[in-house]
């Protein structure tokens, strides 16, 4: 079994050997403003999106609910 120094060791050189794929994506970086405004906007439409279809899927709930006909006891 491999020990845990071992282990360390090899995703150590590893995290060494290979900087450039540590870096975030060139996108974010790029000199354009169109290009870094175009991400950011992608960026904050799919950060809100999940969120939005939580509250619309909540609002629909709600609205079943309250059309829906009063129990019978």
């Amino acid at each position: 079994m491999i020990s845990f120094r071992r282990a360390a060791a090899v995703v150590g050189v590893l995290l060494l050997s290979a900087p450039a794929a540590l870096y975030a994506c060139p996108v974010c970086f790029d000199p354009r403003e169109q290009n870094r405004l175009a991400f950011f906007g992608t960026t904050v439409f799919m950060s809100l999106l999940p969120l939005g279809l939580v509250a619309g899927v909540g609002l629909w709930l709600r609205k079943r609910a309250r059309e829906a006909p009063p129990p019978e006891s």
